[in-house]
């Protein structure tokens, strides 16, 4: 399109601008604007008026063709803090289209209209902006909410109460949007539920006291925290993915919470059979007969120490039916045993499993050393009273002799500290020494191995959580708060490892994920012209095989850049290829809107 526009310079005298412009639109619903394409100058600069304007109507019919670099509108005096110098994120488009794919802002939608709740704010709004933000920058809802104009065409016209209010209704659909999640994943790339791994972690929160009835109760951390806690147990399918969260008061008994779980994912995913991997802290027997009583199946690690492990020695210590491995670091048994269990009905049954029993020189070696230290600890105790200063409720505790017989207490009498050096000879008995249980009697020793291997996928999902997710310490106080809280960093880890299996034997951590969407950032300058930062500014690492066959970095470096090869791979991911530093806004739009799974 020809623009003239008449001009008045400095001297008064007025001329003709002849511009090539064309319009454009920002954004979707947003009115047009025009951009400067080409400035010719004016028309009565020229020597021949007629013949130019006929050059200005050739090139305006023909710009397209002719690759016209854009004109880049910038001023010498731009300060910053001015519209166009705003770095503005466009990574987290990304995120956002995993979680368009799962259908999560139909789902909400649809979930406050059927419940007809009147609230002046867009729960789906709010809902998606914690979820990508508890990836890219994880924080408290205060801090998070700073961050909400920083991101390119996100729609956030609410306000921090507002945030806080939508978590009681975020609460609400917490089993509904499992329930969904579920359901989109069968659709989009399939279960695998040949295993459900389930393991239970806690989160702590930074005050003094518990509440009197509710989930901030003190229990046994996983952090070793002395401060109140929540418990919270996943079920996580044989690809990585999570099935279902759940939370428990935090001074609930780690394997009381396996039963109110599993019969959820039962009753409610329409699972057939399933075969349950765990570790030691989730093997009682109550579980074990919860399992068989239902038809499903299980495989536990069982410690082999105490009055719980007395019953595998004879068979540890017993020199026949070992096997070993041709360097002898590994050696392994395997046996059929019965056990005596519970019907639904509470009377006894006969039942049979397959034990494994395995030592690895690698974990023996590990063992010695940890005892090492732990014996120099206690001799330092014993020499000078290290280690001996006490807390919390040790303040409050004292140390009586009495007669066994009588009840009598000794007054007379002298307290003697020593290293206990007879159940040091004892536990190095076990350095090394591992056992698993199954239900399912035609597993070998090799995939006994295979599938309790695989349990680390759901630890990785913890340490994602605690570490990348920042899932804690919780700041909230009521429980429809803390329940929304966890609710978005298991959709956030749903979001990471759906990516994550989509990469493949390519796939990167949470980490560098995040790394890499967070550069990618621009800028929308003057014109509509939108000028892309690069993304990068990371070496990397080469890289050799491990003993395991896996690929891990070294400390030597290369000429390449660690965040731009990892962006590299999400764009090829997501079938896009953009690569220019300024573009077009329309065309940086269409660019975005492309971005898909």
């Amino acid at each position: 399109m020809i623009r003239k526009d008449p001009r008045q310079n400095a001297a008064g005298i007025i001329k003709t601008q002849v511009r090539v412009v064309e319009s454009y639109r920002p954004g979707k619903g947003a009115p047009p604007k025009q951009r400067t394409i080409k400035d010719f100058g004016y028309l009565e600069d020229q020597s021949d008026p007629k013949a130019f304007l006929e050059m200005v109507e050739q090139f305006n019919a023909t710009y397209k063709e002719q690759n016209v670099p854009l004109k880049i509108e910038k001023y010498a005096t731009e300060m910053m803090y001015s519209e166009e110098n705003n770095k503005l994120n466009y990574g987290y488009k990304y995120l956002e289209a995993v979680y368009s794919l799962l259908k999560i802002d139909e789902f909400i939608d649809e979930f406050i209209k059927e419940k007809k709740y009147r609230v002046k704010y867009s729960v789906s709004k709010i809902f998606k902006f914690l979820v990508l933000l508890r990836i890219l920058n994880p924080d408290s809802k205060r801090a998070t909410f700073q961050l909400k104009n920083g991101y390119y065409q996100m729609d956030s016209d609410y306000e921090l109460e507002d945030i806080y209010r939508s978590l009681d209704k975020i609460s609400d659909f917490e089993t509904e949007l499992q329930y969904h999640l579920d359901k989109t994943i069968k659709q989009t790339i399939g279960r695998d539920l040949t295993y459900a791994f389930y393991d239970v972690t806690n989160f702590y929160f930074e005050i003094d006291f518990p509440d009197e009835d509710g989930l901030r109760q003190r229990g046994v951390s996983k952090d070793h925290k002395v401060d109140p806690l929540v418990g919270f147990g996943l079920f996580m399918d044989g690809n990585g993915l999570p099935i279902s969260m759940a939370t428990f008061p935090g001074n609930t008994a780690e394997s009381l919470t396996l039963k109110p779980a599993m019969t959820n994912v039962k009753k409610s995913y329409e699972v057939e059979r399933l075969i349950v991997v765990a570790d030691k802290g989730i093997n009682t027997s109550n579980n074990i007969d919860t399992i068989m009583n239902t038809g499903d199946g299980y495989l536990f690690s069982q410690t082999i120490r105490g009055k719980k492990g007395k019953k595998y020695h004879e068979s540890l210590f017993d020199e026949e039916g070992w096997k070993s491995n041709t360097d002898g670091t590994y050696w392994h048994k395997t046996f059929i045993e019965e056990y005596e269990g519970k019907d639904i009905n509470g009377n006894k049954v006969k039942r049979r499993r397959r034990v494994l029993l395995y030592w690895n020189k690698r974990e023996a070696d590990m063992m010695k050393r940890k005892r090492a230290e732990k014996l120099r600890k206690a001799e330092a105790a014993v020499s000078n009273n290290a280690y001996g200063i006490k807390k919390g409720v040790d303040q409050y505790q004292k140390t009586s002799i009495v007669d066994k017989r009588t009840g009598v207490l000794l007054e007379d009498y002298k307290a003697v500290k020593s290293v206990d050096l007879e159940k040091a000879e004892y536990d190095a008995l076990f350095d090394g020494y591992f056992c698993l249980i199954t239900s399912e009697l035609d597993y070998d020793e090799k995939k006994m191995r295979e599938v309790y291997g695989s349990l680390w996928k759901i630890e990785n999902a913890f340490r994602i959580m605690k570490s990348d997710l920042y899932a804690r310490p919780i700041f909230l106080g009521n429980e429809e708060h803390i329940k929304a809280h966890l609710l978005t960093c298991f959709v956030s880890l749903m979001i990471i490892r759906f990516i994550q299996h989509k990469m493949g034997d390519r796939a990167i951590s949470a980490e560098r994920i995040a790394r890499a969407l967070n550069e990618a950032n621009c800028r929308v300058l003057k014109g509509g012209i939108v000028m892309l930062d690069d993304v990068g500014g990371a070496l990397a690492f080469k890289k050799r095989t491990n003993v395991k066959g896996e690929m891990v970095d070294t400390l030597k470096y290369t000429n390449e850049d660690e965040i731009a090869l990892d962006y590299r791979i999400i764009q090829e991911l997501f079938h896009t290829n953009c690569y220019n530093v300024n573009l077009k806004q329309e065309q940086f739009n269409r660019f975005i809107k492309s971005i898909s799974l």
